[in-house]
């Protein structure tokens, strides 16, 4: 594991953050994988945005949100319904629903749209 990881310990698991990447134990060696739903990061890699939904800013990265933990550190938390972001990591996969293509990463569903200035963008969707 690389110097300076920081161990988060959830759900009787040890996983590794570092530059904003979660890894996780396996075969011998460790795999990148989606931070998981309430466990606190240390801090935020540089290229996080924010996003505001009914009056709550998040933060995104790499297909995850957070918000500011109690004491300190940062809670990954469900994707908010109604957050748009631009871009999601690679991984996510594309599931059509009634005739309606959705993007699905880490149990969201984001929905291709354009925002307001024409943009590409993707928003989250209540799609179950």
């Amino acid at each position: 594991m690389y110097v300076g990881a920081a161990m988060i310990a959830w759900d009787n698991a040890n996983y590794y953050w570092y530059d904003g990447v979660c890894y996780a134990q396996a075969n011998g060696g460790y795999n990148a994988v989606a931070p998981p739903i309430g466990a606190i990061v240390p801090s935020l890699p540089s290229g996080t945005i924010t996003t505001d939904v009914d009056d709550v800013t998040y933060w995104y990265y790499g297909g995850t949100f957070f918000v500011p933990a109690p004491g300190g550190g940062y809670k990954v938390v469900p994707a908010p319904a109604g957050a748009v972001v631009y871009n999601l990591p690679d991984g996510a996969t594309t599931v059509n629903a009634d005739g309606i293509t959705y993007l699905q990463y880490n149990g969201a569903y984001f929905q291709p749209i354009q925002d307001s200035n024409g943009n590409n963008a993707y928003e989250v969707v209540d799609a179950e």
